[in-house]
């Protein structure tokens, strides 16, 4: 156990321009050092696996503590009041625990290959269920780590089912398409209409219905009907398996919407999902890494679309996933994420390398010809490897011609060998014989190569028949061992072309690899460049506040080089194949080995999204512990104090009150200060700007609307588009979102000050916050420490000067609750902005319902009547809605922000006033008797929470000197770690500077070990 300090060994720290320093007490305690700048966004720095695992085995080790010091404590709080309190701070660091959830989500188009791409990532041949011919994936579906150890469930799923409501309403939707199909035509079969669409989608849920059945149906009527549908909706359903294989033909239905053995032996139940949870095993889903299967962009099934874009917002980190071979021309950094899509982005402040990562899978998919041309590779990167090919290409050549001509000549010598075999059983006539001998001597003689000493025997006689025969049979019989050996030539060089030809395949494949990272990066930039301007040409600047130096200097983090875009280019096929599945299968050529396809590499890359979040879990729960753990161990490690009088007691009580009474006033000042800032960012920079966004929509939406009419979108398509109110899809991957239209000019007027004020302006205030509440915390310390020497002398014990050993922990505790608020502001202000879209919509229904009602001829120029007339009248009242709206939440939100950030600094207070007067009210008279029983039973108690501190504090030496267990989850940039401290010691498991937070100068000896 590390020894006990000196009792004035927990200094006070200084400030001194965000840097803050302190002694250490023990071995354990914190040194502080230089903190990040004010301003600066520290959750750019990325933890490094090693530190993350070493903190989770401290958090471990103290659970284990904390068990066994609450069950110590827990009959003796009536005779030490403190205990109770030590209680209270066990059950709130246990309940405060949670597991880390990082929800990644993998969105592309349809057949990109984001579920071969999951199951890759898995290990697994097909748990999701992917097809290469179409859409697989119809609901969405996660995929996360499974408890379970029963290997009866080593696969697990769970079907949420839509409610009863959702299905009904759209059944009424389907059945008004199926009312308004086109005159003649045949709705079973899927030609893409709307009418087939949604008979494909009714056919799913009852197999074998017909036209004739679903005329006059009413979407109650068909609930009834269609038998097992009750069943399912409103529930969810488990479903577990021990194999993969059997496991993924299970949920096959409830996923795939063409799974067409399903449908053909029942009910297909895909139509009746909201989302299906799947749990396994797999390495890199251990440490709350969730992979979430989001239908296909551009998908012809509007609801699957519409879950898309609504679970987006929740998502932690979005993978933008497409086909290598389409994704240069279809410029997918800027066109598959969508302007709507990429300006949330940028409202949310996500809009960077650290939230989005693009993936080009089927990298076995190659034309080398086209690339070496494309590329230009021939006069550089591949000259060498090209000419290589070019001599091998021409030995191979002329082995075939040398082979082909020792082939000739064997069957030459085949013929000359038969033609003897005919003289020998020729007449025996000697007329015969002769006329015989003249024609196969020149025969034999004709059969012959050119190069070869013709024969000169005499074939008269039957024994120089028997020697030419033996004279060609041998020399056959040598051309046949040159043609074995030119053979055997032909198939090593044949061989060694065949390497060449996949190193160029290799080659090229990372040459196309390097050329669609590097454009794909440009793209990106040049994605929020062009929407920047898009969005910010016509927006002035007259209602931006603040200093615009200083908002240049906080938004440094927005402005991070683009080569730090984080760009896969894999092979889902050729991983697959190298690991030893799908064995049917040939394995695709240029992959010498598993790295080669990049699906390892992105598997670390996955599991190192979660060490953000598992930091930040772990640093909280050390961060309180350490605070509690300081507390036993003083009390522990210290005798009883002695009594004091009640005249000490009420004058040291009085200097608390005074000096409590400066912080107070110091946190107040500093409260009041953020929340002005806050209310006038708001007040100036987004209220004013709402009027702006009213005048500027009223105009342009006039004009969309007119656009909008004049477009040739046919009568069934508006129908659609109305039904489903204002969004839909159709099967040849058009898009049309009417509320998202009316939206856009709003939005695109109110984007810049929005992603100012919350983005940058917010986070900076939040930071000098901080900065300020430890620096008051410092000043406290240091002008407390008079009246704890004063408590100290009085009472004989060191245990109030050990209260200045908690300050380190206390600014951490606090500048994390400041954090939490930051983290709170930027999510409402996401769902704030997310709330117009709806508003749009419910100002949109009295048009669309006026749309859907009409029919016979003319409908459509009265449905376009209806809309137009409907934006003239009430778009100006709609957009003033939707700015009352704004102010209202954002009003509310701000209320609850300064909640959070006054509970702060309050429970800061209470908690050093509690510490304080503990020591205070401990050091009371009692009789000796009373006060001999008391020392005999805090004797043994001592002796027991010393006993499990020495236990904890060994297993976190141990925990910061082993090797980390998991070798597969590698530092994210590449460099070896160190596994163990400088000296053993050194981790004192305390967090670092909080990855999310605003806090100065707070971080911890075992990351500046790590980090060194």
């Amino acid at each position: 156990m590390a020894s006990k300090g000196e009792p004035n060994a927990g200094t006070a720290t200084n400030l001194k321009e965000g840097e803050i320093k302190t002694e250490t007490i023990d071995n354990f305690a914190p040194q502080m050092n230089e903190g990040p700048e004010p301003g600066l966004n520290p959750s750019i720095i990325q933890p490094t696996t090693d530190a993350v695992t070493r903190k989770e085995k401290a958090v471990k080790a103290s659970l284990l503590f904390l068990n066994k010091a609450e069950s110590i404590v827990a009959s003796h709080t009536i005779m030490f009041p403190e205990f109770k309190h030590w209680q209270d701070q066990i059950k709130q660091i246990l309940d405060s625990i949670e597991r880390p959830r990082v929800l990644v989500g993998v969105l592309g188009y349809t057949g990109s290959g984001k579920s071969s791409l999951i199951n890759a990532l898995i290990d697994e041949e097909m748990v999701v269920p992917a097809n290469a011919m179409r859409a697989s994936t119809s609901v969405v579906t996660e995929i996360s780590w499974n408890d379970s150890d029963d290997p009866e469930k080593a696969f697990r799923a769970e079907i949420e089912f839509i409610s009863e409501k959702e299905w009904k309403a759209e059944m009424d939707i389907l059945l008004d398409d199926l009312k308004n199909a086109t005159k003649g035509e045949d709705v079973s079969i899927n030609t893409g209409s709307e009418a087939s669409t949604a008979f494909a989608k009714i056919s799913a849920v009852w197999p074998g219905v017909t036209l004739d059945k679903l005329k006059g149906m009413t979407s109650e009527e068909l609930f009834h009907e269609i038998e097992g549908v009750s069943n399912h909706l409103d529930c969810n359903l488990d479903i577990s398996d021990s194999k993969a294989k059997s496991f993924s033909q299970q949920i096959n239905s409830y996923i795939d919407s063409n799974n067409k053995q399903a449908s053909s032996k029942g009910i297909s139940y895909w139509p009746l999902v909201r989302c299906v949870r799947i749990y396994t095993k797999a390495e890199i889903l251990r440490h709350g890494l969730v992979l979430v299967d989001l239908p296909g962009l551009g998908d012809s099934n509007t609801g699957r679309t519409q879950v898309t874009e609504n679970y987006v917002k929740n998502l932690t980190y979005v993978w933008v996933v497409a086909d290598i071979v389409r994704a240069i021309d279809d410029q997918v950094a800027k066109d598959l994420m969508g302007k709507s899509f990429r300006r949330q982005l940028l409202m949310d402040g996500k809009y960077d390398d650290k939230y989005v990562t693009f993936i080009m899978t089927k990298t076995d998919m190659i034309n080398t010809d086209e690339v070496i041309e494309s590329l230009q590779l021939r006069e550089h990167d591949l000259k060498e490897i090209l000419l290589r090919e070019e001599e091998s290409l021409k030995q191979v050549h002329n082995c075939q011609e040398a082979l082909d001509r020792k082939a000739l000549k064997i069957k030459n010598i085949n013929k000359a060998l038969k033609t003897i075999m005919k003289i020998h059983k020729s007449s025996t006539s000697d007329r015969a014989i002769l006329r015989k001998r003249k024609h196969t001597e020149n025969d034999t003689t004709d059969l012959l190569p050119d190069n070869e000493e013709q024969s000169s025997v005499d074939l008269e006689t039957p024994e120089n028949q028997i020697l030419e025969r033996k004279h060609l049979v041998k020399r056959r019989a040598h051309s046949v061992k040159s043609v074995r050996a030119l053979e055997k030539k032909l198939a090593e060089m044949n061989r060694t072309l065949k390497l060449i030809r996949k190193d160029i395949k290799a080659a090229c494949t990372q040459a196309r690899n390097r050329y669609t990272q590097e454009h794909l990066k440009i793209d990106f930039e040049n994605g929020l460049r062009d929407l920047k301007q898009d969005i910010f040409h016509d927006t002035a600047d007259k209602h931006q506040s603040g200093n615009e130096e200083e908002e240049k200097k906080n938004s440094v983090h927005h402005q991070r080089p683009v080569n730090q875009l984080n760009v896969f280019c894999v092979s889902s096929k050729g991983y697959q194949k190298l690991a030893g599945r799908f064995k049917r299968d040939r394995i695709p050529e240029g992959f010498a080995s598993v790295d080669d396809t990049f699906i390892p590499g992105l598997q670390e890359y996955a599991a190192s999204s979660t060490l953000m979040a598992r930091t930040k879990i772990a640093d909280t729960f050390l961060n309180d512990f350490n605070l509690l753990k300081l507390s036993v161990k003083s009390w522990a490690e210290n005798g009883s104090p002695n009594s004091l009088s009640s005249s000490q007691k009420h004058k040291l009580q009085a200097m608390l009150e005074q000096q409590l009474g400066i912080l107070n006033k110091s946190f107040g000042c500093a409260f009041e200060t953020t929340t002005s800032r806050i209310r006038e960012i708001i007040n100036t920079d987004i209220l004013p700007t709402l009027k702006d966004c009213i005048e500027t929509s009223t105009i342009k939406t006039r004009q969309t609307c007119r656009d909008l009419t004049e477009s040739d979108t046919s009568f069934q398509t508006w129908k659609a588009i109305c039904r489903r109110q204002g969004k839909f899809n159709n099967k040849k991957k058009v898009n049309y979102d009417w509320n998202g239209v009316f939206l856009e000019p709003f939005l695109e007027c109110l984007a810049k000050p929005w992603e100012r004020v919350f983005n940058v302006q917010m986070r900076h205030i939040h930071n000098e916050y901080s900065r300020i509440v430890v620096a008051a915390i410092n000043t406290f310390s240091t002008d407390i420490r008079p009246l704890l020497h004063d408590i100290s002398e009085a009472s004989a014990s060191n245990l109030p000067v050990e209260i200045l050993a908690k300050i380190p922990y206390l600014q951490r505790k606090t500048t994390t609750k400041i954090s939490t608020s930051m983290d709170f502001t930027q999510s409402q202000a996401q769902k704030i902005h997310r709330l117009i879209e709806p508003l749009i919509q419910q100002h949109m229904r009295p048009a669309y319902h006026s749309c859907s009602l009409e029919s016979n001829t003319g409908a459509l120029a009265r449905m376009k009547e209806h809309l137009l007339r409907h934006i003239m009248m009430n778009n100006e009242n709609m957009y003033k809605e939707a700015s009352k709206l704004l102010k209202k939440r954002l009003n509310k939100m701000t209320r609850t922000l300064e909640g959070l950030l006054s509970k702060a600094h309050i429970d800061t207070s209470k908690y050093l006033r509690k510490e304080i007067e503990d020591m205070i009210m401990v050091a009371v008279e009692k009789d000796d008797e009373a006060r001999e029983k008391v020392s005999r039973v805090r004797n043994t108690l001592c002796k027991d929470l010393i006993l499990e501190l020495n236990t904890l504090e060994a297993a976190w030496v141990r925990s910061a000197s082993e090797p980390v267990e998991n070798p597969k989850s590698l530092n994210t940039d590449g460099k070896a770690e160190d596994d163990s401290s400088e000296d053993g010691e050194g981790d004192d498991f305390t967090c670092d500077t909080d990855c999310s937070d605003g806090s100065e100068g707070v971080e911890s000896t075992s990351d500046e070990v790590e980090g060194s």
